[in-house]
């Protein structure tokens, strides 16, 4: 019984070692893209209210466009939420959860 409980202990904190939790903070994104880049890593810039550029990761045009036929443009207005992730590089970014063009939302993730 001892054996068993041990190796199931050691099942568990191995388990536990490839899962991260890390802390998310959730953000909302409302304004006018100013920039998209077509290519990985799909970076799209929105130009808020206020006048701030914020890039926002994650946003697949090709797949909008297909799949919803929602046409990302410069200049078009859009609500995103995003969250702030941590790249591979250690580098701190927004990634898209879900993106409004007018009436339409598409989860993204």
């Amino acid at each position: 019984m001892k054996k068993s409980y041990r190796g199931l202990v050691v099942i568990a904190a191995t388990v536990m070692s490839f899962i991260s939790v890390q802390s998310v903070s959730a953000e909302d994104i409302e304004g006018t893209i100013s920039n998209i880049a077509t290519e990985k890593p799909y970076v799209v810039t929105v130009e808020g209210i206020t006048g701030e550029l914020t890039d926002v990761y994650g946003v697949k045009i090709n797949y909008l466009a297909n799949k919803y036929s929602i046409v990302l443009s410069e200049g078009l207005d859009v609500f995103i939420t995003a969250e702030l992730v941590e790249c591979s590089t250690g580098e701190e970014v927004l990634r898209a959860d879900s993106i409004q063009v007018g009436d339409v939302t598409v989860i993204l993730r």
